[in-house]
């Protein structure tokens, strides 16, 4: 692997073929959870959601598959267990999946209504974590401190007329992605690290309502020489995970 034969050199700058596997691997998973997402009946638990996602991976040659599958009220936890609540018509869905791909991790969130259209309480709050996680992608350029790419996040959510820091959008914006899941750096706010070409970190806002729903958008993103670039396609509307 190219971290490897570069040595102790930093591992958060990804060279060209570093960077083309984790585009892929994150189309890919991308891909993962829209098949799944076909395939998707009432009556259905997080578990049984998690499984069709776990299959759809291995089949596009991911190892090390993970995936956490939230309906409803169970996605108001950001990192939350699948309980026995079963997929009905208009139920909101939080799928966060990943695994690894010739050496190298994705990691995806998409938040969509199964099967109906979303409340005004749930788009108000999809077009929210949108409007966030682009934000963040906005501020993203070399030279910028980690720290302020996660206020500017939150600057947006306040904008929007939601709670400031950590009241609704409870975890940091994101963290590096290579060959492991999470490594150096992180979109923290207490972060100093200066963003360079060749990084690659996760965007990842959300809002929670403990007891209702909760919404994540997941992307990665690249840092270029002169901005950003992100794998995959955004989250189009909150009806689908395409």
């Amino acid at each position: 692997l190219a971290w490897i034969r570069r040595g102790l050199e930093d591992r958060s700058r990804k060279d060209a073929h570093e960077i083309s596997i984790l585009r892929r691997a994150n189309e890919l998973t991308q891909l993962a959870i829209r098949t799944a997402a076909t395939c998707l009946v009432p009556g259905m638990t997080g578990s049984e959601v998690a499984g069709l996602v776990d299959r759809a991976h291995k089949k596009l040659g991911f190892t090390g598959t993970w995936n956490l599958s939230l309906i409803g009220p169970a996605a108001a936890l950001p990192h939350g267990e699948p309980d026995e609540r079963r997929l009905e018509r208009g139920s909101v869905v939080l799928v966060d999946a990943g695994g690894e791909f010739h050496g190298y991790q994705s990691d995806e969130t998409r938040t969509w209504i199964f099967d109906g259209k979303p409340t005004a309480e749930v788009e108000r709050a999809w077009n929210a974590v949108r409007d966030a996680q682009r934000a963040a992608f906005d501020a993203l350029r070399p030279g910028v401190v980690c720290g302020d790419v996660d206020r500017a996040a939150r600057a947006k959510f306040v904008e929007l007329g939601f709670a400031p820091g950590y009241a609704q959008f409870t975890h940091r914006l994101g963290h590096g992605i290579g060959v492991e899941g999470h490594e150096d750096p992180y979109f923290d706010g207490g972060s100093a690290t200066i963003l360079a070409s060749g990084m690659t970190l996760s965007d990842e806002p959300g809002l929670y309502f403990p007891g209702r729903f909760g919404v994540r958008l997941e992307d990665v993103v690249l840092i270029t020489d002169d901005g950003a670039d992100h794998f995959g396609t955004w989250q189009r509307a909150p009806t689908s995970p395409a």
